[in-house]
């Protein structure tokens, strides 16, 4: 009866005419795992080392040391996730990812970090208009400043290292994406426990890179490499790394007023058990968990206090 009684608007039936999403946004967005190229970079930084400590004493047994990626990782669960896709005109198939992509994209991409790739590239297979337009550019001048009307897209072939550089290459966006980072949020950047993996990742997506050493040396911490490498960071790739840790701190902040609210009430009605309370909660502690557990924590709350109302005014009544 509800839904038959709904009002319409002309914008909403057109855009369900017209097959559009059901909700507005002001950006396009790509998905990028994050926490996979990092680990990549990180089983490779770990096989290096080893190497070097095979060559300067092969008599030696190669223990854990102060560099191990299990001070970092505590879960190696999130193993690198691959796609198969067609190579050489469909004849065979080929395991990629977008650190592939990343890693052997174009000699001209060098100097882009992996954040600004994949926010103005996506990678799609070659067609006659693709091989068209490159051999345009590989023309000469004069093709170029005769072309009428509206420039194309960019576009960019993979180096001969990557298992796609004949079928498919890297074309440019009509308007920029947002890449969403899957896997585990990056952690705030004032923390000592997981101050490793924050630089990890910041000089993974803001710095160019083709491998681990480009961003930090064997020799290196991750935040030593941090500390010599950040004025390498962009300006514009500063300002992203500051909003994420002002979302960090709109977290926390969010955090400790459900805390309040929580304490009120506890000390109001005795409705809350302390057992109840995230123990990192109470610690000063941030995870990705904790703001769900505290609202669901709040709605029970809620949902008693509204339980124990009901029956106080029955008896003043």
């Amino acid at each position: 009866m509800l839904a038959s009684q709904q009002e319409l608007f002309g914008v909403q039936v057109a855009s369900y005419l017209m097959n559009w999403d059901d909700h507005y946004t002001t950006h396009r967005c790509q998905g990028l795992f994050l926490i996979q190229t990092e680990q990549f970079l990180q089983t490779q930084l770990n096989e290096t080392r080893a190497q070097q400590k095979l060559e300067t004493a092969a008599q030696d047994v190669i223990d854990n040391d102060t560099y191990d990626d299990e001070a970092i990782d505590n879960d190696n669960s999130d193993e690198e996730q691959f796609q198969i896709q067609s190579a050489e005109h469909d004849k065979k198939y080929v395991l990629v990812n977008t650190r592939i992509d990343y890693q052997y994209r174009s000699d001209i991409l060098n100097r882009m970090c992996l954040y600004d790739v994949f926010s103005i590239f996506y990678k799609k297979k070659m067609n006659t208009t693709d091989l068209k337009y490159l051999s345009k550019i590989a023309g000469s001048t004069e093709e170029k400043i005769s072309q009428k009307g509206r420039p194309p897209n960019e576009r960019f072939l993979f180096q001969k290292q990557h298992p796609q550089a004949t079928t498919y290459l890297m074309m440019k966006y009509s308007e920029s994406h947002v890449p969403v980072l899957y896997g585990p949020q990056i952690p705030r950047q004032d923390r000592d426990d997981t101050r490793e993996r924050y630089c990890r990742a910041i000089l993974t997506l803001f710095l160019p890179w083709r491998t681990v050493t480009d961003i930090c040396d064997i020799s290196q911490t991750w935040e030593d490499a941090f500390k010599s490498r950040q004025h390498l960071i962009l300006r514009h790739s500063w300002a992203i790394i500051e909003n994420i840790q002002l979302l960090h701190e709109c977290k926390k902040d969010r955090d400790d007023h459900l805390l309040q609210v929580i304490a009120e009430a506890q000390t109001d009605n005795s409705l809350v058990d302390p057992v109840l309370i995230p123990t990192n909660q109470v610690d000063g502690e941030y995870g990705t968990d904790d703001s769900d557990d505290l609202l669901e924590l709040l709605g029970n709350l809620d949902e008693n206090t509204v339980a124990m109302l009901n029956p106080t005014k029955k008896l003043n009544r």
